[in-house]
């Protein structure tokens, strides 16, 4: 008996880890409730009008009634969504209404039930459908205007470009919700009109300029937000667009337009990128605008290559050209780490890691030295963990550089100290001079902030200016500008057909890349530096000078445009029907992305592709490939197509979901409390049911005596 007894808790306390490693559900029934306010701040609910029941700034009080009221155990949270979403905020993105995203991220808190404050202006997806799997009711309260006294642009129609001198037509349809006088003013042009409600009414302007045009509707309505678009018309000619991103570029017998900063591309053939910083994010566009089938010529300069800001950035990734020579350099950066340095030890060890990472390539010999009493060189890494302690010994510290660089292989070797230049009383000049006549073809650089160390090159600086003084020595280090490099060489290419040989002021050093083609270079074997580069980058050319726009460079650099911009996708042609772009003609792929505004584009017969225009797009709108452009004017935004509270919306998202449609905020007190059977975890039941038995198998085996 006592054996079957301990046999049969063994099998129990077996079933119950099993029950537990498994997490089989415990079902339980639960009354509490977690309701979910969801409150619509998008422009539409807040435009004039006569409200239904309820504006968003009432909403508060009665959610804040509602979480004081609440019954114990129940939770009662709240949320306002535009085109974004924020919890227990009212800061949301009001210029469109993505009720998709608010349903799904308050599903994601297990509510029991949400109360949905909106106008029903807005397409929710498959949120609908989520909530009624999980029996989760949408409750809905009409929230904004029942009626709105609106006029707006309806369509704007006009051509993608026309001739210089050429008459065309803008064509404006307006609609109104109510009968009234206004009046269209096209620029400097203004028509009185007479709406009646529900009616369209289509105005024709006829212009001769091709350009910017700005329209707007002159009336007292509800929602000026709608009464007002801007377009653009293009001028169309034979020669391609060229945008200089330059301080004042000029190419004789080139058109350019100059800007310091990305505009629209959609517009251009070719971009110039004159010694100019763009920020990473605008790099990024060009990357992506150039892939897409566009021309881009890089011109050198102090703010190009190495020495401005295309490391680790997508210009680095575009050019032919690496960024640096390719020359391989053994450098020992030397931190003083004697007891003078406590104070500024560890923001220099920062910035030395900071410049190792920046300024040299994967394949340099860069190491850290620390000098003080005694010198020793390390990892970088390794600088962290150094106590500033002692004197300073710069001799030992240039004869501990020596002893390491005699080893390596390098085109360049140099010691680098940083120190506060403070030697110790112990330290003679005879020391000194000993040891830096011992660097041979070593050099070196001392960045000191007191005193000079003789016969070495001395930077001063203070601490603060250090990473700035890094990079000025390792662009020296790197050998990254040539002045007076030679006279220009060019190989036989139709980009520089025609061109003499001139003399070259300066250049930036690089090296071209495997998949580039060399076309000018200066100077001879091995100090030979190239000066125009070309390649393929997806559907783009890309040229790149390591000079600046010199008079004599100025005939190659024409040559160069006229190479990326080429003839490329000159059978397609575009056009868009808003949402709709479709492209017709010959194209190579099935799918492609247009530049200007990105559109996926996918082949639907044999000679024809379409895609969809992102949402929330308003104004001008241009798509090109290639050579090939289209625009159309997108009349009104998105969030203000449509004003008003639209019931049968509300009532259908509430009858899917199993909520109601309520008439006012009084009737939330009305609502069922949850009654669904909501399983629980049941391992931590288990555990304890198995921790219980292990103790009565204990009981049993000690205490039962037979």
């Amino acid at each position: 008996m006592r054996r079957a007894a301990i046999v049969t808790v063994r099998c129990l306390i077996v079933l119950l880890l099993l029950a537990a490693a498994r997490d089989v559900p415990l079902p339980r029934r639960s009354g509490d409730r977690v309701r979910i306010h969801l409150v619509d701040r998008s422009g539409s609910v807040s435009v004039r009008g006569p409200a239904v029941s309820l504006r968003p700034a009432n909403i508060d009080a009665v959610i804040a009634y509602d979480r004081q009221t609440r019954a114990s155990g129940d939770l009662v949270t709240w949320a306002s969504f535009g085109k974004t979403l924020a919890w227990e905020s009212d800061q949301v993105d009001p210029s469109g209404s993505d009720v998709s995203l608010a349903l799904t991220a308050a599903l994601a808190r297990n509510p029991t039930e949400i109360i949905l404050y909106s106008d029903g202006r807005w397409d929710p997806g498959n949120a609908a459908f989520l909530f009624r799997d999980r029996e989760v009711p949408i409750h809905v309260c009409p929230l904004g205007p029942t009626s709105v006294r609106d006029v707006r642009f309806r369509r704007v129609q006009a051509p993608a470009s026309v001739r210089p001198g050429d008459s065309y037509v803008l064509s404006f349809t307006l609609e109104s919700t109510y009968d009234v006088d206004c009046s269209l003013r096209v620029d400097q042009e203004t028509r009185p009109l007479r709406l009646v409600a529900g009616v369209s009414t289509m105005v024709p302007i006829t212009r001769t300029a091709p350009g910017v045009f700005h329209a707007s509707i002159d009336v007292d309505d509800d929602c000026p937000e709608n009464n007002k678009v801007d377009g653009q018309v293009f001028a169309l000619t034979d020669q391609p667009r060229i945008l200089a991103l330059s301080k004042g570029l000029s190419l004789p017998g080139v058109d350019l337009d100059v800007a310091q900063s990305l505009p629209n591309l959609g517009a251009y053939d070719a971009i110039v990128l004159d010694n100019i910083a763009l920020p990473a994010e605008q790099q990024q566009t060009l990357a992506t605008w150039v892939k897409g089938g566009r021309g881009l010529v890089l011109l050198g300069g102090p703010l190009s290559y190495a020495r401005g800001d295309w490391p680790h950035r997508p210009v680095e990734t575009l050019s032919p050209l690496t960024l640096r020579p390719d020359l391989k350099v053994a450098a020992v950066f030397g931190l003083d780490s004697s007891g003078s340095m406590k104070k500024d030890f560890d923001l220099a060890t920062q910035t030395l890691l900071d410049a190792r990472d920046r300024y040299f390539d994967a394949d340099d010999d860069i190491v850290a030295m620390t000098f003080a009493d005694e010198a020793r060189t390390m990892d970088f890494d390794a600088l962290r963990k150094v106590t500033p302690t002692g004197g300073t010994r710069i001799a030992r510290a240039i004869v501990e550089g020596i002893r390491h660089l005699r080893t390596r292989q390098a085109g360049r070797k140099v010691i680098v100290l940083v120190t506060d230049g403070e030697s110790a009383a112990e330290e003679t000049p005879e020391m000194l001079q000993a040891a830096i006549a011992g660097l041979d073809d070593i050099a070196l650089i001392v960045l000191t902030t007191r005193k000079d160390v003789p016969g070495a090159r001395n930077l001063h600086m203070d601490w603060n200016e250090l990473d700035r003084a890094l990079r000025n020595i390792t662009n020296d280090i790197n050998d990254l500008a040539r002045e007076a490099p030679g006279i220009l060489e060019v190989r036989k290419h139709p980009v520089t057909a025609g061109i003499s040989p001139v003399v070259v002021r300066s250049i930036n050093r690089t090296t071209a890349k495997s998949d580039s083609q060399v076309l000018a270079t200066v100077g001879q074997p091995p100090k030979q530096d190239p000066v125009l580069a070309i390649r393929s980058y997806g559907e783009g050319r890309v040229a790149a000078f390591t000079t600046e726009a010199e008079p004599g460079i100025v005939p190659l650099i024409r040559q160069a445009l006229d190479y990326v911009v080429g003839d490329r996708d000159a059978g397609l042609s575009l056009s868009i029907d808003p949402p709709r772009v479709i492209a017709q003609g010959v194209y190579k792929d099935p799918e492609f992305v247009t530049d200007g505004v990105p559109v996926v584009m996918k082949q639907v017969a044999s000679n024809r592709w379409e895609g969809r225009l992102p949402e929330g797009l308003t104004g001008s709108v241009v798509v090109g490939k290639g050579r090939a452009r289209a625009t159309a004017t997108i009349a009104c935004p998105p969030e203000y197509e449509a004003l008003g509270v639209d019931r049968d919306v509300l009532d259908r998202l509430a009858r899917d979901t199993g909520g109601r449609l309520l008439r006012s905020t009084s009737e939330l007190e009305t609502l069922p409390r949850p009654e669904r059977t909501a399983p629980r975890s049941g391992r931590t039941v288990f555990l304890l049911a198995a921790m219980a038995l292990v103790f009565v198998e204990l009981g049993v085996s000690i205490y039962w005596k037979v």
